[in-house]
């Protein structure tokens, strides 16, 4: 048997080496952790408030709140555009928490069911939408049902009592009193579209505004520029909340700014006047314009056929929105403002000027065969009943004489006369905040761009009548008719009277503004004016059904064709002005397919100034 021996310096120097190592490394750990520990204090020291407050940072969400839009009045303070309360349900993701968002999201969508059953509602969001906006926006509401009825209010809270997280809140939404009253004028809205927004960087959570998309609620929508423009839009308000770990809202810090809400529009539109032309036209399709002649305020512009606002709020039916898209008759245009129509004989007063300024004399005599050669052309007159008669300018406006018009319109040519008809505002927009058309100024360049040919004889012709290469809008022949009324200014169109703020202070009053002036002497206004009272107030006038008892109306009656052999149609006017009670109003009136301006628009005319400025009942 052998015995292993080792020598006391070799085994004691093994057990040295061992001992060692451990210290070196229990050192090393040692020095390490109280790098660790210097660190954190380093830290916690140091930069404590800077972590502390990007903790806070992420545990706070800014919250947009937008405020309440403001109304539209009539300038007789008929309220046009209004908000009601729409009560609305709403699921809070962190009362309704489950232990995760997929339990939570089929939670929320078991009790969007239960009461779907209770109230017959549909469109019940899905998990899918509970789901996505647990991860969008956990720290605000889900509007489950929108714009509830009171029976489904109360079994709502039949229903709901004991379900955590549901509350009924009220919302405001677009109300338009008068249906479809003046309603391609007022307009409408929506939401507006978050993504879009110049503010959307401010706020974690984002509640848009309602906002303009047509008429006066698009043009008014933000007015003025700054910070807190004089719009209907309110100034958003703003608070601060704050959220778990997993976004959940656990309560509302300090900080919270209410809205200030929008600003009131009154409209220079008369309610009364609008309803009025609105009932008059009826079941035709057409429009009325009634302005003031001396400032350019717009009375009532009518339209129709016409669109039905509260079926566009809360949000526009499909079903109304394809109905109107398929009327052949075109409801969605405005015609006040946007169709373009031939003028006919609505343009002679005009055609008069441009003879009176280039020389011609009143009472030069133009005999009226029933019929006038231009080139291989013959031109039928209108006026049937007086053929084989003389004309001077005052007969030949109140009888409507065609073969008067053409012998002095070709003589003239087409430079003076589309001269006088662009200082009357005829080929241009008028200015409108709303849209509108320009309508066609007759001119050699016009014809060659459209037709590639000149302009000739026949041309000029048939625009001394008010046909061929010209149209305007009925607004235009409003306020081309306000100009001989006023003196010869033409104004720009108002729609805005003021703007009140939500204490009732007038924060923007309108000015009226001339933008045009017919390039005519006084006596020679006063010639053509002398024949447009013959046209109204004599028994052959072509606008005696316009005459009303008791006032004083100057008018003239107009009638185009359009279409093509086999299909024609009839485009008649009628304008008119009075002054009544020191007031100068001016109107026009189209109707399509009427059978003649003095049949078909002058009555609606007398009637409206009859029951309008006479306030006479209806007859």
């Amino acid at each position: 048997m052998r015995t292993r021996r080792y020598r006391d310096g070799v085994d004691g120097g093994i057990l040295d080496d061992d001992r060692l190592r451990i210290v070196i490394l229990g050192l090393i750990f040692l020095l390490a952790f109280f790098i660790l520990l210097f660190r954190l204090y380093f830290l916690q020291l140091h930069h404590g408030d800077e972590h502390r407050k990007l903790i806070n940072k992420q545990s706070e969400r800014r919250v947009r709140i937008p405020g309440l839009r403001g109304r539209i009045f009539s300038s007789d303070n008929m309220i046009l555009a209004d908000n009601k309360p729409s009560y609305d349900l709403l699921f809070f993701p962190s009362e309704m928490h489950q232990g995760g968002r997929k339990k939570t999201a089929a939670y929320m969508y078991e009790c969007a069911r239960k009461i779907a059953r209770f109230t017959g509602r549909e469109n019940v969001p899905s998990k899918e939408e509970f789901a996505r906006h647990l991860v969008i926006s956990p720290g605000v509401p889900k509007t489950v049902f929108q714009d509830l009825s009171t029976e489904e209010l109360a079994r709502i809270f039949e229903a709901a009592r004991h379900l955590k997280g549901i509350d009924i809140q009220p919302s405001p939404v677009r109300v338009y009193p008068g249906n479809d009253m003046a309603a391609h004028i007022i307009g409408y809205t929506r939401k507006a579209d978050a993504s879009r927004a110049g503010d959307r960087n401010d706020f974690f959570y984002y509640n848009p505004d309602l906002e303009g998309k047509s008429g006066i609620e698009s043009a008014f929508d933000t007015f003025g520029g700054d910070l807190r423009p004089l719009g209907l839009r309110a100034y958003p308000g703003r608070s601060v909340i704050q959220v778990n770990n997993i976004g959940y809202a656990q309560k509302e810090l300090l900080g919270r700014t209410e809205p200030i809400h929008g600003n009131d529009a009154v409209l220079t539109i008369d309610s009364r006047a609008q309803k009025l032309a609105e009932e008059l036209l009826g079941d035709l399709t057409g429009a009325m314009v009634v302005v003031d002649a001396d400032n350019g305020d717009i009375i009532c512009a009518a339209t129709a056929p016409r669109m039905d606002l509260a079926r566009f709020s809360p949000k526009l039916e499909p079903s109304y929105y394809q109905e109107l898209l398929n009327n052949p008759e075109k409801p969605l245009i405005n015609r006040a403002f946007q169709a373009i129509y031939p003028p006919g004989s609505s343009i002679k007063p005009l055609m008069c000027m441009a003879f009176l300024e280039a020389g011609i004399d009143p009472e030069e005599i133009v005999y009226c065969s029933g019929s006038i050669r231009v080139g291989n052309t013959v031109i039928r007159c209108s006026a049937h009943r007086y053929y084989g008669d003389d004309m001077t300018m005052g007969k030949a406006l109140e009888k409507s004489c065609n073969s008067y018009m053409i012998h002095h319109g070709v003589n003239v040519g087409v430079n003076s006369l589309s001269q006088m008809l662009k200082h009357a505002g005829f080929g241009r927009k008028t200015g409108l905040p709303i849209p509108e058309n320009a309508g066609d100024l007759p001119s050699n360049e016009l014809k060659m761009r459209r037709y590639k040919t000149r302009w000739n004889a026949y041309d000029t012709a048939l625009l001394s009548i008010g046909q061929g290469i010209i149209s305007v809008t009925p607004l235009q022949l409003a306020l081309y008719t306000a100009a001989i009324a006023n003196g010869g200014t033409v104004w720009k169109p108002q729609l805005l009277k003021r703007i009140l703020d939500n204490r009732g202070i007038s924060r923007f009053e309108r000015t009226p503004q001339a933008y045009g002036k017919l390039p005519v002497s006084p006596e020679h206004l006063e010639t053509v004016r002398k024949g447009m009272f013959r046209v109204v107030n004599s028994s052959g006038g072509s606008g005696r059904n316009g005459r009303v008892a008791g006032m004083d109306i100057y008018g003239k009656t107009g009638t185009a064709e359009i279409g093509s052999a086999g299909s024609i149609r009839n485009i008649t006017h009628f304008i008119a002005f009075v002054s009544y009670e020191n007031r100068n109003y001016a109107l026009a009136v189209t109707i399509e397919d009427g059978r003649s301006g003095g049949r078909t628009c002058a009555p609606l005319a007398a009637e409206f100034f009859r029951r309008y400025l006479q306030k006479q009942p209806g007859m």
